[in-house]
This record gives structure tokens, C-alpha cells and sequence, in this order.
């Protein structure tokens, strides 16, 4: 027979103890796992700052080095940009002169060609306006441009200038208005353009056909230069210039540039292949003993959580053996024993079993 049935008040008593040691060992594991949780979320984090600051160095650390390298390539890109405007402003000045010296002997000819037309009108005793290019173009134009030219100064003289009065001076207006001013513009411009022509191209000319002879050589010789300009404009050797200093300092300076180029890739190479893990292995042996004390903490609150599991396991394993299987597993709990316990102090019971009948009893009437 057990103490359960010979005296069941001390099993009850000591029922309780075994109770109240368990839910203490309960109450620790719930604390141990709150510590648990707590140091490995405090590892966690500071392993975590850790890796952040490693790779927060390392970005910085290849920025300041693009950067260096940037600043530099930048520096050489300019003074090659330079070089080529240098270069090109040569170019160009070498060009000019070069057109201005083929092409002398087209503008020294029409120099003299304006100068022999002059001569003729002289000679003749004819006006000097003759020569002028404003006289060609109104009474003997030669070319497209003097034609359009033409074109638009007979728009302006019987075209703006009599609507331009008739819509901006006049208050009263009428188709009166209107025909009269352009009679009197006729008059005005016509008269004095057909006056003109016959004291001039009339009576002058065999002076006039020997100026649009000359004007026509000399738009000849405006063509050409136009031509040879167009041709040495597109002339692609640059041999002509002189321009072999600025090619080999243009090549010397691309080198340099090239060079950094290369010396950033190679920098970039030995940074993400050594300097990194470096940087790494620094900062990590800098808050190793850190990091290993707190994961030791963690591991440390780790194994008390698990004895304190296994602890559980087998108090609740040994209550439910020495204690549940005599009370019922509703009855595991201080309340019930303590009330089983003052039932078998006042007498009301004597046996485990009328005890507990006797408690639900209790509870049943409540």
C-alpha cells in the first residue's frame, strides 16, 4: 500500500510541494526562454551593425577610390578636349589661309574687273552708277540672286509702299484712294526708273554691254572661289596644316587618360579581390570579442532553457505517474489539493477517493 491510501493528507501535502517545485521549474523556463530570446536578438543585432558597418566601409571606401581615379580621368579628358579644340582651331585657321591664298588670284582678278569696269565708264564719260551693283540688278540683272533681287525691290516700290499707305496713313479709304496712289506711285518710281534707263542704258549702251560682260566673268570668278572654298572645306587630309604637334600631344594625353582608365579597372580589381576581405577581417576582429561574448551569452541561455525542458519533462512525467493517476488529471492544481486537504482536516473524508468525491460534490453544489 502507498502513502496515498495509508495517509492520504501527507500524499496530498506532498502532492502539493511536488506541484509547486514544477510550476516553479515553469516559471524559470519561461524566464530562461524570455532570456533566450532577448540575448540572441541582442547578437543578432550587433551582428548585424557589424556586417552593416563592414559594408557601409567598403562602399565608402570604393567610392573615395572611383572618385580619386574619376577626378583624375576627368582631368585628362579635359586637357584632351582641350588639345582637339586647339587642334581644331588650327585646323580651321589653317583652312581660312588656305582658301584666302587659292583663291587670290580669283579676287585679285575681280578687283581688277571692277577696276576696268570703272575705266570704261570713265573712258565713256559715262555715270559711275553704271559700275554699281544696284544698277545691274535694275536694269541688267545677270545671275539668279540679282533677278530675285529684282523681284522683290519692284514688290516693294509697287506693292508695299502704295498698299502700306493706303492701309497705315489713310483714315478714309476707298478704290479711289487706292488707284490714285498707285498712279502716283507709278508716276514717282516708274517715271524716274524709265528716266534713268534711257540716260543711261540708251545712251550708254555699248558701256552697259561691256559691264555685264565683266560682271558676269566677275560672278564667274564668285562661283569658282565658292567651289574651291566648298572643296577645301571638304578636303579630309590634314596634311596641308601643319598640325603634326597638336596630333602627337592629342595622342600623348588619350594615352594618359587610357592609363588611368586602365590603372582604375586594376585598382577596382585588387579592391574587390583583396582590399575588401581586409576591410572585413578588420572590422570583424575588432568586435569579435564582442560578438563571441554575446553569442556565448545566447548559447549559455540556450542550454539553461533545454536542461530547464528536460527538467519539465520529467517532473511532469513524475507527477503524472506519483500524482495524476491517484487525483485525476482536472485535480492538478494548488487550489483542488489545498481543498482536498482541508476536507481530510476536518474529518469529512478519510480515504483519497471520498475526497475528491466529496470536492466535486463541493463544486457540483456551487
Amino acid at each position: 500500500m502507498g502513502l496515498e491510501t495509508e495517509n492520504p493528507q501527507a500524499f496530498l501535502e506532498q502532492s502539493k510541494e511536488l506541484l509547486i517545485n514544477f510550476q516553479r521549474i515553469q516559471e524559470n523556463l519561461q524566464v530562461s526562454l524570455e532570456k533566450e530570446k532577448e540575448t540572441k536578438q541582442v547578437y543578432e543585432r550587433d551582428r548585424a551593425a557589424v556586417t552593416e558597418k563592414i559594408e557601409k566601409t567598403i562602399k565608402e571606401r570604393q567610392k573615395e577610390l572611383e572618385q580619386s581615379y574619376d577626378e583624375k580621368i576627368e582631368q585628362s579628358s579635359g586637357k584632351v578636349k582641350k588639345a582637339q579644340s586647339e587642334r581644331e582651331s588650327a585646323k580651321n585657321k589653317g583652312i581660312k589661309e588656305r582658301i584666302a591664298e587659292e583663291t587670290a588670284p580669283l579676287k585679285q582678278e575681280n578687283k581688277e574687273l571692277k577696276r576696268q569696269m570703272q575705266g570704261i565708264c570713265k573712258r565713256e564719260g559715262a555715270p559711275m552708277f553704271i559700275s554699281r551693283k544696284l544698277f545691274a540688278v535694275l536694269y541688267k540683272p545677270v545671275g539668279f540672286a540679282e533677278f530675285l533681287c529684282l523681284i522683290f525691290l519692284f514688290l516693294f516700290f509697287f506693292a508695299a509702299i502704295p498698299l502700306g499707305l493706303y492701309f497705315f496713313l489713310l483714315k478714309e479709304r476707298g478704290i479711289l484712294f487706292l488707284v490714285g496712289i498707285y498712279l502716283v506711285d507709278i508716276l514717282i518710281f516708274g517715271g524716274l526708273y524709265v528716266l534713268v534707263g534711257n540716260r543711261t542704258v540708251g545712251k550708254f549702251r555699248e558701256v552697259v554691254k561691256q559691264s555685264v560682260s565683266i560682271r558676269k566673268r566677275i560672278l564667274k570668278n564668285k562661283k569658282s572661289i565658292l567651289a574651291l572654298a566648298k572643296e577645301i572645306r571638304k578636303d579630309s587630309d590634314d596634311g596641308h596644316y601643319n598640325l603634326t604637334e597638336y596630333d602627337d600631344e592629342i595622342a600623348r594625353l588619350t594615352q594618359e587618360r587610357n592609363d588611368f582608365i586602365a590603372q582604375k579597372q586594376n585598382a577596382l580589381h585588387n579592391f574587390e579581390t583583396v582590399s575588401k576581405e581586409i576591410i572585413k577581417d578588420e572590422i570583424e576582429n575588432a568586435e569579435k570579442e564582442h560578438l563571441e561574448a554575446l553569442k556565448a551569452e545566447w548559447q549559455e541561455s540556450t542550454k539553461e532553457r533545454v536542461e530547464l525542458e528536460t527538467l519539465e519533462r520529467e517532473k511532469a512525467l513524475g507527477l503524472s505517474k506519483e500524482v495524476e493517476q491517484y487525483i485525476g488529471k482536472k485535480h492538478m492544481n494548488l487550489d483542488d489539493i489545498e481543498a482536498m486537504i482541508l476536507i481530510l482536516q476536518k474529518g469529512e473524508a478519510k480515504s483519497l477517493t471520498e475526497t475528491i468525491l466529496k470536492l466535486e460534490e463541493e463544486k457540483a453544489s456551487i
